[in-house]
């Protein structure tokens, strides 16, 4: 059965997402850009929560475990090269009509540097560049690294998973506090590049093995009130990304945004605990706005919200330039972008289903 709870959770998380690459204007908007830092760590999470559904034991299990794992690995690989190939397609589309030239945009984008960006750290202009300015794919790039190493070491997982999270976590967190108090160069890097700590190694791996020992060792099971606890931690999260965003400004992920997400695993894995599905079986509610939401129209959402950021600045600055100085325009321009994504995500969505009907239609 699926887990209604974490499909509401998606769709929050990826509209947060939004409001830190279109932000609201003044301090409200850097307020949501640090409690939306709590998004892409929940995808990872949610993504490990999904990594294993057998019972079985021994070499059975890491068969089923690697067998689970591959079909992530090749759905995964197949839409970053169609989002990649998209955006490229798109930034290409843009410089031209920019004029910025034909040569110049391919020599920015691929050379060797950028390369070694894309492998080491998943960012680099291969991703993004002065056409869209984000490089949020990186979480896809860092979710393929994550599911490739489970792979490799599938036997490992369940035992490395806990201390790899305490370990990696506790090396994010270090790295952000030299990125505000000593920024070291390693490797002639400035540590206050964000991708040197967000990326696969500190972001992608932890996060994602919390998700999947919360869910293998049963830990939900043995809370006494676990939709009090992950509601109390959420709440926490929120007033401690708060405070931390008004010690230190803005930063890549807080400990508060671990605190959120680790709320918001406790409220999921509850909910979709055989006793809870038990107890709500004879009265099971209709799908809700935001579980459709985040069922069908979250990954999408996230992928192109980019996007369409970039189609609104590239119209803005053709058709009325001094909007950037009208204050109700910048407080609606971030629910523009969600609106527009949201319409188009579900374009897509009813396109693929349409067109899966009638191939299975035509198949009958």
């Amino acid at each position: 059965m699926r887990n209604k709870t974490f499909d509401k959770i998606k769709a929050v998380a990826c509209i947060f997402v939004i409001l830190i690459h279109c932000k609201f204007p003044s301090v409200y908007g850097d307020l949501f850009e640090a409690l939306a830092r709590f998004g892409v760590p929940m995808f990872f999470a949610i993504a490990g929560v999904y990594l294993s559904a057998s019972s079985a034991n021994g070499q059975a299990e890491t068969d089923n475990f690697r067998r689970n794992i591959m079909r992530k690995l090749k759905r995964t690989g197949a839409v970053t090269l169609k989002v990649w190939a998209i955006y490229t397609l798109y930034s290409f589309v843009y410089a031209m009509a920019a004029k910025y030239g034909a040569a110049a945009w391919f020599k920015e984008k691929f050379n060797s540097f950028e390369f070694s960006r894309l492998i080491l750290f998943n960012s680099g202009k291969f991703i993004y560049d002065f056409t869209y300015g984000f490089d949020h794919m990186w979480y896809l790039l860092a979710l393929l690294y994550v599911y490739f190493l489970c792979y490799m070491f599938a036997p490992a997982v369940r035992v490395l998973s806990k201390p790899l999270t305490i370990i990696l976590l506790g090396f994010l967190f270090l790295g952000e506090m030299l990125q505000i108090y000593y920024p070291i160069r390693p490797f002639g890097i400035n540590i206050s590049t964000w991708y040197v700590v967000r990326n696969w190694l500190f972001v992608g791996i932890p996060f994602t093995m919390l998700g999947y020992w919360m869910k293998e060792s049963g830990a939900v099971k043995k809370i006494k009130q676990p939709m009090t606890l992950g509601s109390v931690l959420v709440i926490t999260g929120v007033f401690s990304t708060l405070a931390e965003f008004k010690l230190w400004g803005q930063v890549e992920v807080y400990v508060g945004s671990l605190i959120i997400v680790l709320g918001l695993l406790i409220v999921g894995l509850d909910a979709g605990s055989d006793r809870s599905l038990i107890e709500t079986k004879k009265t099971e509610e209709p799908r809700s706005l935001l579980s459709y939401i985040g069922e069908n129209l979250s990954s999408n959402i996230y992928y192109y919200h980019v996007m369409v950021i970039s189609v609104l600045g590239f119209l803005t600055d053709r058709v009325y330039p001094d909007a950037y100085e009208n204050a109700f325009f910048m407080y609606l321009r971030p629910v523009i972008v969600i609106t527009i994504t949201i319409l188009i995500s579900l374009l897509i969505y009813m396109v693929k289903f349409i067109t899966f009907n009638s191939n299975k239609n035509l198949r009958k």
